[in-house]
């Protein structure tokens, strides 16, 4: 995000289009998505800072970037020669591999999506949109696969956070 949604309305150029987001939306949104009630919400992206907001093309990088760091900690992985302290009956290395593997191909592909929101897309700016929100949602979903659990709470839950303000931005100018 450029700019963050501060009281009333705010202007959005998402894709080349021009959507109105009301703050009250996103807030909903959020609320919505993270579970958190409204004052939790409100507070949350109140305490955001200008300086933490990006625009989709960075967030996307970033994302890529990080897709491209789990695809070569799984490609690292070797489940022939060596155990891994996180592996357990239920999470094979090779499972875990596969996973990671999912998260950042999954990773990979939102990453793309964000970056192609700060781009003209004329009359297809709601279409990649909702490929994004379906995309955050993917991402989520592989968040809550078993190898995460070596991953640290507090980072996954700002990950999750943060892919969920992206969302309810969308979903705000959606709905606009």
């Amino acid at each position: 995000m450029i700019k963050q949604i501060i009281g009333g309305v705010v202007t959005l150029v998402i894709g080349g289009t021009t959507f109105a987001v009301s703050q009250s939306d996103v807030t909903k949104n959020f609320s919505n998505n993270t579970g958190m009630n409204q004052q939790q919400a409100q507070q949350y992206i109140n305490n955001i800072s200008k300086n933490d907001l990006e625009s989709f093309s960075k967030v996307g990088q970033d994302m890529k970037s990080d897709g491209d760091s789990v695809l070569s900690t799984a490609a690292d992985l070797d489940c022939v020669n060596y155990a891994y302290q996180w592996e357990t009956a239920s999470l094979s290395c090779t499972d875990g591999k596969n996973q990671l593997q999912t998260i950042g191909n999954d990773e990979i592909k939102l990453g793309n999506c964000y970056q192609t929101l700060d781009s003209n897309l004329g009359s297809g700016a709601k279409s990649k949109m909702d490929e994004c929100i379906a995309a955050i949602d993917t991402v989520d979903a592989d968040y809550n696969l078993p190898i995460t659990s070596t991953l640290d709470n507090s980072t996954l839950t700002d990950v999750k956070n943060t892919n969920a303000y992206n969302k309810s931005v969308l979903q705000a100018a959606l709905k606009s």
